[in-house]
């Protein structure tokens, strides 16, 4: 990532930089887990809400899934503006959540029991932080 240009966040560009960034990572044996996200208030061509998932665990290559939160075993549910906050590192999901700014559907349990394979993924994301747009 160092010298890479600067991608907007939710663009054709960021979607393929976070695939890469997740292609990089060791295949976790750690518990797998399926982590969603749904984007909601976008504005532009992405048009009212993005939703993808990201898959790590199991001794599987994480991997990025694109329009397919349903299959998420934990979901977070943001508005652009928190979104970006994210991506960008400018807060972090607990600051949202304690804020009320963000929501978490499904097993919250999940997050514990595959926290090693959450951290992992949250890692790869952060690589984009400095190219976010």
């Amino acid at each position: 990532m160092p010298g890479q240009a600067a991608v907007e966040f939710l663009s054709t560009e960021w979607f393929s930089a976070l695939a890469a960034a997740l292609a990089h990572l060791d295949a976790r044996e750690e518990a797998p887990i399926a982590l969603g996200l749904i984007v909601t208030d976008v504005t532009g061509p992405a048009g009212r809400e993005v939703r993808y998932t990201i898959s790590v665990g199991g001794g599987q290559p994480a991997r990025l899934i694109l329009d397919s939160p349903e299959d998420a075993e934990v979901t977070l549910v943001a508005a652009y503006p928190d979104a970006l906050a994210l991506a960008t590192g400018e807060a972090t999901a607990a600051s949202l959540l304690a804020a009320g700014r963000i929501k978490i559907r499904g097993d919250v349990a999940r997050l514990v029991e595959a926290a090693t394979s959450v951290e992992a993924a949250g890692a790869a994301v952060r690589q984009l932080h400095r190219i976010v747009t």
